[in-house]
């Protein structure tokens, strides 16, 4: 379906000036006797999986220009659809992702070395210098870096049908149990609360409003709470408690 579609769309913005070729799976004999026919297009459209099936085809065809949807797919640097893609002759490329940085900076130096080999072939010097982002200073710089190479396109920029985001905010009361552990929680650190904002206590702080958010969104999320309040209950009983426990969850029951 993705394949069809992926051609359908090329074939509409071509618009007659050209053909789209389709590469779908049956074996490579099928696809290398049909090589000196492969030319007769403007753009061929496949599979990863195809890609990798008829590699010794497509590779003896020096591309203008490709294309890689989905390239998230391609941040294990090891993985063998880097090795296919890094294999053919490619003038141009262009990669379309919704994630290019979500888990490390190494997955996002994988995209980049396969657009630019010469200014990021090195991992271990651009994970020495970027490693787990952890200032702005980093943040900005590698901001720099990727800016020649990134194009971010959100969905009002290219779909202009679509209606204005509209964003809703339903305040929730949290529930009496919510409250009283909050107050737990607010007691058992009333050390750091009385400490003040001291930078020896600062990152005490961040932990207590860490705890006291997870409480406002479940207070099962604290430590040891769902244990002590759920041990001798029955499994409808426990699924009662884990709704009524939390407002949040209160108001989602009651939209569902």
């Amino acid at each position: 379906a993705a394949l069809a579609g992926g051609k359908g769309g090329v074939i509409g913005g071509a618009k007659g000036r050209g053909k789209a070729g389709g590469a779908k799976g049956g074996g490579r004999g099928s696809v290398d006797s049909h090589l000196a026919g492969l030319y007769k297009f403007e753009v061929l459209v496949t599979t990863f999986e195809i890609l990798h099936q008829d590699l010794d085809v497509l590779r003896r065809i020096r591309w203008r220009y490709l294309i890689v949807d989905e390239a998230h797919r391609m941040k294990n640097k090891d993985s063998a659809l880097m090795h296919d893609l890094l294999s053919l002759d490619v003038q141009h490329c262009h990669l379309l992702t919704g994630t290019p940085l979500q888990n490390s900076t190494t997955e996002l130096w994988s995209l980049l070395h396969f657009l630019d080999d010469k200014t990021f072939a090195d991992l271990e010097s651009f994970e020495r210098e970027f490693g787990a982002l952890t200032n702005a200073q980093q943040v900005a710089k590698l901001n720099a870096q990727i800016r020649p190479y990134l194009l971010r396109r959100q969905k009002n920029d290219v779909e202009k049908t679509l209606a204005p985001l509209e964003e809703t905010i339903i305040w929730v009361e949290i529930t009496l149990f919510q409250k009283k552990i909050y107050r737990a929680v607010l007691e058992r650190n009333r050390d750091v609360l009385v400490r003040g904002t001291s930078n020896a206590s600062v990152p005490s702080l961040i932990n207590l409003q860490m705890e006291l958010r997870k409480c406002c969104n479940h207070p099962f999320l604290i430590k040891g709470v769902e244990e002590s309040e759920t041990a001798e209950l029955s499994r409808a009983e426990y699924l009662d408690r884990l709704v009524y426990a939390s407002g949040k969850y209160v108001l989602l029951d009651k939209l569902l």
